[in-house]
């Protein structure tokens, strides 16, 4: 469908010369490179079989693709309102369009069609709402992975199956986020990678043994079976493995060198938080109670790869009562 296009005038001249010659409709089709279900369908719209004049066909459809059609969020107000509504809140097109789905909204509409929308309405700067704020998708593509730079540790190849089938709950990735101006406070970023809860916690220190033991304190107080496994990356401020091994007796692996995208969940969040913490953001500004609020909210937000379900809903299902004060 991407790649068609319309009969020009001259086809549309061999058509009628063709036609008023008698040819077979199939032959008219090879001749013309095109299907014969294209040709019957000209002839309906813009005559019959007997009587079809090139001319007119041809000033027909010009002022049939003037005609714009309004889609149906400019048809109908009230689902236009929610949608722009949605993307101040952070939503992306996908989960408008899939909660919608999800509760069964008599306005049931793709996320391409949210897309054109706001596409449409470059004036009014829709795009800026978008996560990474262009109108159009950038292309991702994957990177070379090497050698643990930490010797021997416990690599990401040698992670359970069931671990990299999100089958458990329980198993974390974890990552780090730096801001301009500032080489020692940092964010760090967890995300369970079966229900993508995030934790955000706030490091005033780069140091490893900072670093770990802030993670260590913060899931000291969760319930039973909260962290079996983490998976970091190589950064130098995740070596001082044995601290979380020791104090929440779970496995620690490691992605290979230059390789993050192995953690993707993580990097996905990590795009998240940058919408609401940019990278030229003050870090002093930022406090533990900020970052709460903010994991609240993303914890809130329905996930396209969680069926338009909210990770909050997904995690309080399978821990019940257990995490309901801890969040």
């Amino acid at each position: 469908m991407g790649n068609y296009r319309h009969l020009s005038l001259d086809e549309r001249q061999v058509l009628y010369a063709l036609k008023q010659q008698r040819t077979p409709m199939a032959d008219i089709a090879r001749r013309l490179n095109r299907d014969r279900s294209s040709l019957y369908r000209e002839l309906k719209r813009h005559g019959t079989q007997s009587v079809y004049n090139p001319v007119t066909a041809e000033r027909e459809a010009i002022a049939t693709r003037s005609q714009q059609r309004l889609c149906k969020i400019d048809r109908y107000a009230t689902l236009r309102q929610y949608v722009v509504q949605r993307l101040k809140l952070g939503w992306s097109p996908e989960q408008i369009a899939g909660r919608l789905r999800r509760k069964k909204s008599k306005y049931v509409i793709c996320h391409e069609t949210i897309y054109q929308f706001i596409y449409r309405q470059k004036y009014k700067k829709l795009y800026l709402l978008l996560p990474l704020k262009k109108p159009k998708r950038r292309r991702q593509f994957a990177r070379k992975t090497q050698q643990c730079r930490f010797g021997n540790r416990r690599i990401i190849t040698e992670r359970p199956g069931y671990i990299d089938r999100r089958f458990h709950y329980g198993h974390w990735e974890g990552d780090r986020i730096e801001f301009i101006g500032e080489r020692s406070a940092a964010v760090t970023t967890l995300v369970e990678r079966k229900t993508r809860i995030v934790v955000l916690i706030k490091n005033a220190g780069k140091t490893s043994s900072e670093v770990m033991n802030s993670i260590a304190n913060k899931f000291s107080c969760s319930p039973k079976n909260f962290c079996k496994s983490i998976t970091f990356d190589q950064g130098s401020e995740f070596a001082n493995f044995p601290i979380l091994e020791g104090k929440l007796k779970c496995k620690i692996f490691y992605c290979h060198k230059h390789a993050p995208w192995e953690k993707g969940s993580n990097e996905n969040m990590n795009g998240r938080v940058r919408r609401y913490l940019p990278f030229n953001s003050r870090v002093s500004e930022i406090d533990q109670k900020l970052l709460d609020q903010l994991s609240t909210s993303l914890n809130n937000t329905p996930r396209k790869c969680l069926d338009f379900k909210t990770p909050k809903e997904l995690f309080l299902k399978h821990y019940k009562s257990d995490c309901r004060t801890w969040f």
